[in-house]
């Protein structure tokens, strides 16, 4: 099955940015954009596993064929269509197996923001409304095992919303539910970060060059008509409509805050898991 736009998958830790570069990028006229993160969309076929480490040889022509048509049907006939789901930094090679021609654009952050976000994020009551959106996106017809699989974690989150609760939020790599059982969920959330980036970093090597592109966020933050100038050349689009995009909310604020708001043993159950990965990407 070929497709008639420019696929450009934003790879990302969760909490990395990622929703906001994606939604700022796909103001341009020519970029339509997946709303959501499409998790179920990618897991099509592979629903029985228990995490979201895909490899090509799990890929059917026909489970391409379901995902190709399901991000089609948001191209809306423009020439980039920009993806963004956070998992898919656990299998950059299934997704490559899926679009040959994908641009990757890698955003990274720094972990120590990073964690602490996630953090928060996993300790968060359900966000009903954030839910209900979402589930108005879910084509049951397709993914109707991944929706009752995301049912059954939202109830338990909203039933053991403390540190200690079963489940997990984001990307599930191999071997996080034993993780979950026998570690803190601060460490749960550092391995979380680490196994995405490394993941990340190293597939990205075996794909062409030409279509990928590495994007730190705090660079975007603090410089982000610059980098529209240079995302709008990596995807061949004119960048001119940039220039007049409205960027007052585009914040520096919560930059470097991520370990001044956790506990001194809290950062030390971290520090010794992020600190070779935060080393990787050139963070101090």
């Amino acid at each position: 099955m070929t497709y008639r736009y420019q696929p450009l998958i934003l790879i990302g830790a969760a909490r990395s940015g990622t929703k906001l570069v994606r939604d700022l990028i796909a103001h341009h006229p020519d970029v339509s954009k997946i709303p959501y993160d499409i998790n179920y969309i990618w897991r099509l076929g592979n629903e029985h596993l228990p995490h979201d480490e895909l490899s090509p040889d799990m890929l059917t022509p026909q489970i391409r064929r379901r995902i190709v048509r399901y991000c089609g049907r948001h191209s809306e006939g423009n020439a980039v269509l920009i993806e963004k789901t956070v998992s898919n930094c656990l299998r950059i090679p299934f997704v490559h197996a899926v679009f040959p021609e994908a641009k990757f654009l890698h955003l990274v952050r720094d972990g120590r923001d990073v964690v602490e976000s996630v953090y928060r994020q996993w300790l968060a009551p359900p966000d009903w409304r954030y839910i209900v959106q979402k589930a108005l996106t879910f084509p049951l017809t397709l993914a109707f095992t991944y929706a009752m699989r995301y049912a059954w974690q939202v109830w338990i989150q909203l039933l053991t919303a403390n540190k200690h609760r079963s489940g997990t939020w984001g990307p599930r790599y191999q071997g996080i539910d034993q993780d979950v059982g026998i570690r803190d969920v601060l460490e749960v959330c550092a391995l979380q970060w680490k196994r995405s980036v490394e993941t990340a970093v190293r597939d990205l090597k075996y794909i062409p060059e030409a279509q990928v592109m590495t994007l730190r966020y705090e660079e975007f933050i603090f410089n982000p008509r610059q980098c529209f100038e240079q995302i709008a050349a990596f995807v061949g689009i004119n960048p001119h409509h940039y220039s007049t995009l409205n960027l007052q909310h585009v914040s520096s604020e919560n930059i470097g805050k991520g370990f001044k708001n956790l506990h001194p043993e809290q950062i030390a159950l971290v520090w010794p898991i992020i600190r070779q990965t935060l080393i990787l990407l050139h963070y101090q």
